[in-house]
């Protein structure tokens, strides 16, 4: 099922790719810096988000169903699981539209294949919904990249009291 930690064919095969992929980039950037300033709750619901999408996401692509986990990218187990046809398979899993509200409280196993996966319509489309829940999660401040200074702003003084931000 899966190699051993650390796996340098899941970093390799399944998240390296994704990289070159701007709409994923941006994806994944924003879940980091949503963490920035978060709760310990928001950093799990955020982990949650990340799970059902950067490592077990599905998406469509012209009209088809694709991997873009590396979860998935790196395990051809895992994808025939993910992608099996409903009428071949009794033990088919759910596949849910991407709603980073409905994921981020969604439990899963790390250990076995996953009975849920998350299916975003396109990864644009995912990436937008992403930006909107972080954006709503409650943080003392906004952080954003600038692509070209490459910096993180952020848009009030913080300072750390005593293992909390303010």
């Amino acid at each position: 099922m899966y190699t051993p930690e650390p796996d340098i064919c899941h970093e390799l095969l399944g998240h390296a790719p994704m990289f070159a992929n701007h709409d994923f980039c941006d994806f994944s950037q924003e879940i980091g810096l949503a963490s920035l300033g978060a709760s310990d709750e928001d950093i799990i619901k955020l982990a949650s988000c990340y799970w059902f999408s950067v490592e077990f996401g599905l998406c469509k692509e012209n009209g088809d169903i694709k991997a873009y986990g590396a979860g998935l990218l790196s395990s051809f187990g895992e994808i025939e699981h993910a992608c099996q046809n409903k009428s071949h398979h009794d033990d088919k899993p759910k596949i849910l539209p991407w709603d980073p509200n409905v994921a981020s409280i969604t439990t899963y196993p790390i250990t076995e294949y996953q009975p849920l996966y998350f299916l975003a319509d396109s990864l644009q489309k995912g990436k937008h919904l992403m930006r909107k829940y972080c954006e709503e999660l409650p943080r003392p401040f906004f952080a954003q990249y600038n692509a070209q200074t490459e910096t993180v702003y952020i848009d009030r003084p913080v300072k750390r009291v005593m293992g909390k931000t303010e």
